[in-house]
Order: C-alpha cells, then sequence, then structure tokens
C-alpha cells in the first residue's frame, strides 16, 4: 500500500535544506566501499582488469546489509481505527496474528531505497544491491541475535545499524546497556567481515499515543540517551556515523513540529524524513 502522508508546506522544504546544509561530523568514511564502488563494473576481470577474487571467481558487485525496525522496513502511517472499541478488536486480532494490518508499508520510499538510488546516481558504472533487514517492532537485542542469519551470511561490503527507536528501558535497561549491545555488535562485525560500518542515530519520535483508547499508555520517550551513545560507539569503534537525529534536532529549534514531520504522529518519517536520511548518509560520500 502506498504511502499518502506529505508534510506540510513549508517545513519540507525547509527540512530538507537543512538536510542538505547539514555538515557531517563522522570519525570515518566507507573508503572501502567507495573504492569497491568506483572499481566495480560488473563484468568479467579481463574486461576490467580487476582481476579475479581470493577465491578465483569474478568479483561480485557490491552488497549493502540494512539492519533496522519499521522505519527501514519502510512503514508510514497508521491503520488503527480511532473507536476504541473497534480499535480494541483490530488490536486483539493483530496480537492474534490475524491478516489485518496496522501499518501501511511502502518499501518503494524507504531511505534505503533512495539511498541505493542515490549511490546509482554518483556511481553510475556499477550495480548495488541493498538487502533489507529492517523488521517492524524489533529491538536491538533480537537485531544481535539475527546478525548471522541476516547479515554475516551474506558477505556485505556495507551495513548500515538503524535500530534504536523500539528500545524499553524499565525490561532492557538504560542507554548503557544498549550502547553495550550496539558496541558489541559492531565488534563482531569487524571481526568476521571486511565491510564498512554506518550507525545511523534515528529520526524524531513522541510518545506513542495510539493505543491510549484502549488503557495502554504512553511511554515516555528516551531516545535522546541512546542517540548519544550511537555517536559515542561510532567515535570509538572509529566506524561511520550518519547523524539523523542532529537534523531533526535542528528542525525542532527552528519551530518546526515533529508531529508535522510523522507519518504516523509517533516515530515514522513521513517520505520527505526518508529523503532527509538518504541525504545524510550521501553525505558520507562526498569527496
Amino acid at each position: 500500500m502506498k504511502t499518502t502522508y506529505r508534510i506540510p508546506a513549508p517545513y519540507a522544504e525547509q527540512f530538507l535544506h537543512m538536510a542538505d546544509s547539514f555538515v557531517c561530523e563522522s570519525p570515518a568514511r566507507p573508503e572501502r566501499f567507495m573504492e569497491k564502488m568506483k572499481r566495480n563494473r560488473g563484468a568479467v576481470a579481463g574486461f576490467t582488469q580487476n582481476g579475479l577474487d581470493e577465491n578465483g571467481l569474478e568479483r561480485k558487485n557490491p552488497v549493502i546489509v540494512a539492519l533496522g525496525d519499521s522505519v527501514t522496513a519502510g512503514h508510514f502511517e497508521t491503520l488503527l481505527p480511532k473507536d476504541p472499541e473497534a480499535l480494541r478488536t483490530h488490536f486483539e486480532r493483530m496480537l492474534r496474528g490475524d491478516d489485518v494490518l496496522g501499518e501501511i508499508t511502502d518499501a518503494r520510499e524507504s531511505y534505503i531505497e533512495k539511498f541505493r538510488l542515490a549511490l546509482i546516481d554518483k556511481y553510475e558504472q556499477t550495480s548495488v544491491s541493498i538487502l533489507n533487514a529492517g523488521i517492524a517492532g524489533d529491538v536491538l537485542p533480537m537485531m544481535c541475535k539475527r546478525a548471522d542469519r541476516d547479515v554475516l551470511r551474506y558477505d556485505p561490503d556495507l551495513v548500515l545499524i538503524n535500530g534504536s527507536l523500539n528500545w524499553d528501558d524499565e525490561t532492557m535497561g538504560d542507554a548503557s546497556a544498549y550502547k553495550a549491545l550496539l558496541k558489541g555488535l559492531v565488534q563482531k562485525l569487524k571481526a568476521e567481515t571486511t565491510a564498512d560500518i554506518i550507525l545511523l542515530t534515528p529520526n524524531g519520535d513522541l510518545p506513542n499515543n495510539l493505543l491510549e483508547p484502549i488503557g495502554i499508555p504512553a511511554k515516555p520517550v528516551t531516545t535522546p540517551a541512546r542517540c548519544e551513545a550511537i555517536r559515542e560507539v561510532a567515535w570509538e569503534e572509529h566506524v561511520c556515523l550518519a547523524d539523523v537525529r542532529a537534523v531533526w534536532d535542528q528542525a525542532k529549534e527552528a519551530g518546526i513540529p515533529w508531529e508535522a514531520l510523522l507519518s504516523n504522529g509517533v516515530n515514522h518519517p513521513s517520505v520527505e524524513g526518508h529523503e532527509v536520511y538518504a541525504r545524510v548518509l550521501m553525505k558520507l560520500f562526498e569527496d
């Protein structure tokens, strides 16, 4: 189902301009991946002077894996009814696994697709694939558990990690617990792959009040502390940082209400918000 939500004018133009003027402060650049994108032609060794790989095979086209939650998966507006009784029934059916939808999914408009297209524009001589390992509702502990299945087995050249929005301080611990998990995941990827790694801070988020009509209260937002943890891990592990949250904070300081930037009013960015993600990522590829 295609998303139809768009940021109201004039916020959209302001928001995208902020992404374009954003100064990327990252401890590293994806140098190995950039070099592969520059050199790869998707052709046999005799045509490219690249030679075969260490296994005597033609060199593969660059592969990216994006590990994340509903934002990476491309989820947008909520489809939950407003009426409390209808909402309760709808939610109960979702929990039972019935074939009912909770929100619009439109992978065509996800930031990883926009990022892939931007890479193609910059490196026109090569193909590049992005494996979407975003699962709605997922949390970092489960992402760590599925890293072998969803990331390592694909021998990626670049890994994106964007998994901080769904963390629950009450059941999982504070930002220090999050940082320890993220750091362990980064160290695992560094030890078992040659991939460049990009850590993303998330888009802005607000208290999730979607289920308040049926008595499920919204929890306080604790994302800023995890954003700091992500930045710390990037600098400590010398991996790339795409600080998307910094652009959202700038928008808030400029008087742009985050409610207008979120397609579900809680934590799913609009199409323009996904474009901001892609533009911030591409800052790492500037010459």
